[in-house]
């Protein structure tokens, strides 16, 4: 059986309920069972907010887990809450202009907020640099499963933006997978 429990945490605002959604809906149109859980601060914006995301190849009994396999953080806090329970060899992909890490862990670092900004002339987008990598580190939703799902849950006037996110940010993992740094983006 394989299986992925996935933590998407950062601050309200920054769109990681969208970002569960996109990777969820992937995630089935590609053939996975699925399932989320959302949790928000008591703020709409700024607060905590965290999705919880389940992909696994066979029906999912409960859709709660104590500690994620893979682990997205937006922000020091996010990581800082969440990076501790990760085993070694856990995944983990970090904001790496907001999260300083401890030189000791093993996570890909990207700064999603800032390539968002500059390529994509939006920084909302930087969670959908964040899906396109964590799918390709995943690597169970195709590249076009995965663009497609984005386009058909953009808000208005999003779509291209999103999938040009998306894209730019499966194309960071890919690179870094392979030991090429472009971009900013880098293994530690």
């Amino acid at each position: 059986m394989w299986k992925k429990e996935i933590r998407l945490a950062g601050s309200g605002g920054q769109g990681l309920g969208l970002a569960a959604m996109v990777l969820a809906d992937a995630a089935l149109r590609a053939g996975l069972q699925v399932s989320t859980l959302q949790s928000y601060g008591p703020e709409a914006r700024g607060g905590a907010s965290r999705s919880d995301v389940t992909l696994c190849d066979q029906d999912i009994a409960n859709p709660w887990f104590s500690k994620p396999a893979v682990l997205l953080a937006l922000n020091e806090k996010a990581w800082m809450k969440y990076g501790p329970e990760l085993a070694e060899d856990d995944l983990a992909l970090v904001d790496s202009d907001w999260v300083k890490l401890p030189e000791r862990r093993t996570v890909y670092q990207i700064p999603l907020e800032r390539i968002a900004k500059t390529e994509m002339r939006e920084k909302l987008a930087a969670n959908m640099v964040a899906v396109g990598a964590l799918a390709a580190a995943i690597g169970r939703i195709p590249l076009d499963v995965l663009m497609e799902a984005a386009r058909s849950r953009a808000p208005k006037g999003f779509a291209r933006i999103n999938q040009d996110a998306i894209r730019r940010g499966w194309e960071l993992m890919e690179d870094l997978k392979g030991g090429v740094d472009r971009g900013g983006a880098r293994g530690a």
